[in-house]
């Protein structure tokens, strides 16, 4: 059976994760634009670890 505790856990912690680096892109793109400056801001991905990702549910 699989674990939806972890599973729970795991998401709620990586879609956190995400919302804190969108709030910063955001009070960076905002700086931009109130300082008038053309600056260059650069984004990256960050591969998931093999311990955060959950593997394929199993089939009935």
């Amino acid at each position: 059976m699989p674990d939806y505790q972890k599973m729970y856990h795991v998401l709620f912690n990586k879609i956190t994760d995400v919302i804190g680096e969108l709030e910063s892109i955001q009070r960076q793109t905002e700086e931009i634009y109130i300082s008038g400056e053309e600056q260059i801001i650069e984004l990256s991905i960050v591969e998931n670890k093999k311990e955060d990702s959950v593997s394929t549910i199993p089939q009935k």
